[in-house]
């Protein structure tokens, strides 16, 4: 791995967890804490350091486990592998029964909403041996056609243009675009951004940043088969939102609501599209 090019916060985070070797790649991840399992899938284009300022408010309930999915922050981004969300839960389901977890809560925010639709799925149709306690839904833009994602995201996941814009990808125009996403652009310093922009690129990053992008098209041809058992599930499921994300706006909420009247919805009012950044302690009294 290249982690020269990672800050020493970020070194020691990465000393702090293990590497698998599933489904072909290598995936990074960490267990942390006591209790029945809580799993925890992020989304994109970010990675598991999503999840380290709310880690410490779950360990005294949960037994947590973050992992970077195969393309993504510390874990291996083969440039001739397929990105596809039904291969990201391949991985993910690998590092599971690796693991010994077969039984467990999940958390899952933006495209790893879509992955935990994709899990859905495979227990409805009896593919899976896994089982899903509960699911909570932080901000994710599952209803493509009230998406938002940001220029630079939309240029990605479009072929041929996508990997020039992976090409010519700077931190200035990242530094430039990435602040919208929080509900307060005050809210995080500059070694915050630079954290992410790291392990943006950690591992040959570039090279895969269009490939992982693409998942926002499959979830266009992918709606029957992940919307249907989202929406018709009876597992506990619970959606903790910002109301002011610009990305996976508010609507999206409340339209998974009207489709499945048993969701609880829990709003934060002065939150972005990063709750579990933004007011960690928030999401936590929300799920606990």
């Amino acid at each position: 791995m290249l982690i020269g090019q990672l800050p020493a916060k970020l070194h020691t985070w990465m000393a702090s967890g293990r590497t698998a070797s599933v489904d072909g790649t290598h995936v990074w991840y960490r267990v942390e804490g006591k209790g029945p399992w809580l799993v925890c899938f992020h989304g994109f284009p970010t990675n598991r350091w999503d999840w380290h300022r709310l880690l410490p408010l779950l360990t005294a309930r949960y037994r947590v486990l973050v992992f970077d999915f195969p393309g993504y922050g510390l874990s291996e981004k083969p440039p001739d592998r397929g990105y596809s969300l039904l291969r990201q839960m391949d991985a993910a389901q690998a590092l599971l029964q690796l693991l010994g977890i077969n039984e467990f809560d999940l958390l899952a925010h933006d495209m790893g909403a879509s992955v935990a639709c994709e899990l859905l799925y495979r227990l409805e149709e009896s593919v899976s041996e896994l089982r899903l306690k509960s699911l909570t839904v932080l901000n994710a833009g599952i209803y493509m056609d009230m998406h938002q994602p940001l220029p630079t995201q939309r240029l990605l996941r479009t072929p041929l243009l996508g990997e020039l814009t992976a090409r010519l990808a700077s931190y200035t125009i990242f530094r430039h675009q990435y602040p919208k996403v929080y509900a307060s652009n005050s809210s995080f310093d500059e070694q915050h951004y630079q954290q992410q922009w790291s392990l943006m690129l950690n591992n040959h990053g570039r090279s895969t940043l269009a490939k992982v992008a693409a998942y926002m098209k499959e979830r266009k041809r992918m709606g029957d088969r992940w919307l249907g058992p989202l929406h018709r599930t009876s597992l506990p499921l619970k959606l903790i939102w910002g109301r002011l994300d610009p990305i996976a706006v508010y609507a999206i909420a409340e339209r998974l609501c009207t489709h499945n009247p048993r969701a609880t919805l829990l709003t934060l009012d002065d939150a972005g599209h990063y709750p579990q950044l933004e007011c960690p302690e928030q999401v936590a009294a929300c799920m606990l």
